[in-house]
Order: structure tokens, then C-alpha cells, then sequence
């Protein structure tokens, strides 16, 4: 574990106390999803241009990535197809190009799911922290997204899984769907430790529906917005181990 100070890792020590149960942010959280996503995309990008269709190169990684988020945010709180809306914006990137090919549309989102469900693989921390978490907490998942624990190969980990797009694409940080997990946890809203690496949709969202938060800050950054979690770890080993030491107290 980090070298913290003893005030703050006496706070965080009080926060885990009185937890029964930790749900988890998934992509990004559990997963490199951001990596293997880039990943995908340039497979996509590589497809077109060994194709000679993308002969200006205006397609890139990038103008993927930002289509998507547009089309995202345009029907936020209503995606209950991510497949599709992943087809939907490879569609609107080749109109920008002047290709409306549905079959190569086909092609290219069956390519980028290929290669993103070739690489799922948990983050090295995050299988034996949660065998030890496993032992002391009801376990479950709340995402955004739709990868789910079986493709990660920790299926059997998990009590719960709640996922936006099985709730009308109701999603973080609308407290209704923190509510959804709370209910699917069988506990109080402040028994619910809620873990994940997004500043506004993970820790804001639980802080606004009553649910302690941990905020996974793999990569180090700098806060984006202003809020505190109530925790804040590198890897979930070092909330596995936060916790072994508050029962070694």
C-alpha cells in the first residue's frame, strides 16, 4: 500500500466501517477497457485505410472516439443498445467521408468488437483483492457500460449486476440507479461503498445518493471536478488492504 498520512488513513479507515456491502464501477475500474478501446478503434482505422477508403485520413482514432461521444450524449439516459450506438457511430464517421456501405459498416463494428473482446482481462490487482473483499462484503457491479464480470472471467465473484442499459439506460450519477444497487445489496444507502475510477459519474453520483465512495485513481490525475471521495486507491488491492488493516484494529 501507498505511504499515506496517519490522519488520512485513519478517515479512511472510519469509512470502511459499518460497510456491508461495495459495488463496482467496471470499465476502467476492473478493466483497461480505455486501452483496449483505442485499441479496437485502430484496428477500425487500419481496416480502412488498407482498404484505400480512407484516402484523406480524416478518419482517425480520435474522430471515432469523439463520433461516438456525440452520439452518446445525445441520447444520454435512454442507451439501452451500446452494440448499437458502437455501429451507429462507425456509420455517421463514414457519412462524414462520404461511404454509406451498411455491409462495410457491418464489417468494421464487427471487427472493433472482435478485437475489444479479445483482450478482456482484469486488471493483475483486482481478482485477489476481491477474493478478500468476497469474504467479508456482499459484492456487486453498477455500470455504465455493458462488459460484464463472466467476459472478465470473475463471474463468480459477484452477488449483483446492475447495468444502465437493463434500466431503460438510466445511468451514473443519476441516484435512481445508485438506488437500484443499493435495493439489489440488501442494505442502507451509507452501508454501500460504492468503487470507481470516474470522478463525476462514480464518486459524485454516489456522494449525491448517500453511498460512500472510493475513487480508483490508477493513473494518478489530477481531480477533474471539484469533489472529495471518502477514499482514494491506486489499485483495488489497496482497498482490499485498507480493510485487512481495519480488522487487524
Amino acid at each position: 500500500m501507498s505511504i499515506y498520512s496517519i490522519a488520512l488513513l485513519t478517515w479512511w479507515l472510519g469509512v470502511l466501517e459499518g460497510v456491508k456491502a461495495i459495488s463496482f464501477d467496471v470499465d476502467d475500474t476492473l478493466w483497461d477497457f480505455d486501452s483496449i478501446m483505442q485499441s479496437a478503434l485502430s484496428a477500425v482505422v487500419e481496416e480502412l485505410n488498407l482498404r484505400g477508403l480512407n484516402l484523406d485520413f480524416r478518419i482517425t482514432v480520435d474522430s471515432l472516439d469523439v463520433t461516438w461521444q456525440n452520439l452518446r450524449d445525445h441520447q444520454k439516459g435512454q442507451i439501452t443498445d451500446l452494440v448499437q450506438l458502437r455501429k451507429d457511430s462507425i456509420t455517421a464517421a463514414l457519412k462524414q467521408i462520404g461511404i454509406t456501405d451498411r455491409l462495410l459498416t457491418t464489417e468494421l463494428t464487427d471487427l472493433y468488437f472482435r478485437v475489444r473482446h479479445e483482450n478482456n482481462l482484469p486488471f493483475e490487482d483486482v481478482l485477489p483483492a476481491l477474493n478478500v473483499l468476497k469474504e467479508h462484503f456482499t459484492l456487486g457491479t453498477l455500470t455504465n457500460g455493458n462488459t460484464r464480470p463472466a467476459s472478465l472471467g470473475i463471474d463468480g465473484i459477484f452477488d449483483f449486476q446492475v447495468l444502465s442499459v437493463e434500466h431503460g439506460g438510466m445511468e451514473k450519477p443519476d441516484p435512481r440507479i445508485f438506488q437500484i444497487a443499493v435495493d439489489e445489496a440488501g442494505c442502507q444507502p451509507n452501508e454501500l461503498l460504492h468503487v470507481g475510477d470516474h470522478l463525476e459519474y462514480d464518486v459524485l453520483g454516489a456522494l449525491r445518493s448517500g453511498v460512500r465512495s472510493a475513487w480508483v485513481n490508477r493513473r494518478a490525475v489530477h481531480p477533474s471536478i471539484n469533489v472529495t471521495p471518502d477514499i482514494e486507491v491506486a489499485t483495488i488491492q489497496e482497498l482490499a488492504d485498507l480493510h485487512l488493516r481495519n480488522l487487524a484494529n
